[in-house]
Order: C-alpha cells, then structure tokens, then sequence
C-alpha cells in the first residue's frame, strides 16, 4: 500500500514539474492593419505600421490589453507589441514575429486561413520564449471583417495570443485511456496473484 502510495505521488511531481514552466495565459491586441487577401480568400500579408507613430503621427503604437496568467504577472499590460512588419504569412517558419515584455513569438505553422462571409480569420501556430520559462507553443489568432478578396484593405483589426495551445481531447481518445487503464490495473492485480 504505502509503495502505490509513494509512486503515485512521484507520478504526480514528475507531472507538476514536467508543466510547471510553461507559459500559461492569454492578452488581446487591436489596431489598424492593411491587410491583403488572395483570390481565394486567404490573408498573404498584413502591414502593421499604420500603428507606428514614427509613420503616422495620429497613430497608436500596438499595446497587450486583457492580459491572463503569466502575461499578467509579468506585466505584458499596456507594453508595446512589437511585430515584424510587412507580415508575410508564406515566411512564418522559424521566424520571430512578435515581441512583448521579454515574451518572443517564433511561427511555426498556419493552423487556419480563410474569409467566411464578411470575417478572416488566421491562425498562426508557433513557440513562445521568455526567460525563466520553458518554451511553449502558443496560438496567435487574427481576426477582421469586411476585406476585399483580391486586393489590400485598411481595417481594425482583433488579435489574441493564447498558452498553451487550446487542446479538445475527443471522446473516443479520453475512452481509449481509460481502457489502458483498467488493463493496467488488471495486469498489476494478476501479478499480485500469482
């Protein structure tokens, strides 16, 4: 009994800190983006500087809002986000496209890209780095409305960045380890009996 005991509370640490420093939390962004669609509908680039105010002197530079978890403990609130610019969505792999507070986004993929109706929505699958935190992966997700297919349109944008990446475990995958599981605890007792 005690010997269960002192595995499963090993098992328990060994999780804990397996996930202890990865980075947890979430912040939204908004601004002005000219943003440019294909034939199909699919966001090819984005140019942010309408909101540097280097360009623009009426122009708010990009700042976190609504920040969540370890963005709000490290102070992400109202730090300027930086992002690489022209955002070119065929040139994501293993580049850095945004920074904030000490927080480095590095893409990795494009999860989704696409127009529906009168929204486009991207997102953009990559690591998150700060010091003292193990990487982890993180969604960007990038959302305007009424774009024209084709071309380049001036319009506000909403962004948020969320860690870890939001996961669903499907049905039929939280079954097949419960199942592992009683065959393993079926196997420990046939073990014990013989």
């Amino acid at each position: 009994m005690l010997k269960k005991l002192f595995t499963t509370a090993l098992l328990f640490l060994v999780t804990t800190v397996a996930n202890a420093n990865l980075i947890h939390g979430s912040f939204d962004v908004t601004g002005t983006g000219l943003t440019t669609l294909n034939d199909a509908g699919e966001v090819t680039q984005i140019d942010f500087s309408l909101n540097d105010p280097l360009i623009d002197s009426w122009a708010t530079p990009l700042k976190a809002s609504s920040a969540t978890g370890d963005y709000r403990t490290v102070a992400v609130k109202d730090a300027i986000f930086s992002v690489q610019n022209p955002f070119i969505i065929s040139n994501i792999t293993g580049v850095e496209l945004w920074t904030i507070a000490g927080f480095t986004f590095t893409g990795i993929s494009v999860h989704d890209n696409n127009t529906s109706g009168v929204a486009t929505g991207l997102a953009i699958i990559g690591t998150v780095s700060h010091v003292g935190y193990t990487d982890t992966e993180t969604e960007w997700f990038f959302s305007t409305q009424h774009l024209v297919i084709g071309t380049e349109t001036k319009a506000s944008f909403s962004s948020s960045i969320t860690s870890p990446v939001p996961t669903q475990v499907t049905e039929p995958g939280t079954l097949a380890i419960f199942a592992l599981g009683l065959v393993g605890f079926g196997l420990r007792r046939k073990q014990k009996t013989v």
